[in-house]
């Protein structure tokens, strides 16, 4: 039941294109968490990290780029940062514990990335 809700909450992430970032820096891709079926019991099993694919414009070094994946209610629910070298990268943003138990709530995210100086 935990696994369906996390993937419900993915999907409906996946659906929304709201995305805000600073300046320069564009979210290109959400993507859900890799889960798995283990194959004796049937139980899904997911980890707590996804990617976002971000792209930084022109810039000549690397950039620290930090991103918060928000609610409706502005509740953080995953946090990353990475370098990103120019054009694009990845950043991997960890679920927090917290909102890993969501029983069948739908929820629309919102992804804010900026500049960490």
């Amino acid at each position: 039941m935990l696994f369906r809700s996390l993937l419900v909450f993915i999907t409906y992430i996946n659906a929304i294109n709201y995305t805000y970032a600073e300046s320069d820096i564009i979210i290109k891709i959400l993507y859900p968490p890799k889960c798995a079926i283990l194959e004796n019991s049937k139980v899904l099993l997911c980890p707590r990290i996804m990617e976002i694919d971000v792209e930084i414009g022109d810039h000549q070094s690397k950039k620290l780029v930090n991103c918060l994946l928000l609610s409706e209610e502005d509740e953080v629910l995953a946090f990353g940062e990475n370098y990103i070298s120019p054009p694009s990268g990845k950043i991997y943003l960890t679920i927090r514990e917290a909102r890993r138990k969501i029983h069948e709530m739908k929820l629309i995210a919102t992804a804010e990335c900026k500049y960490t100086k």
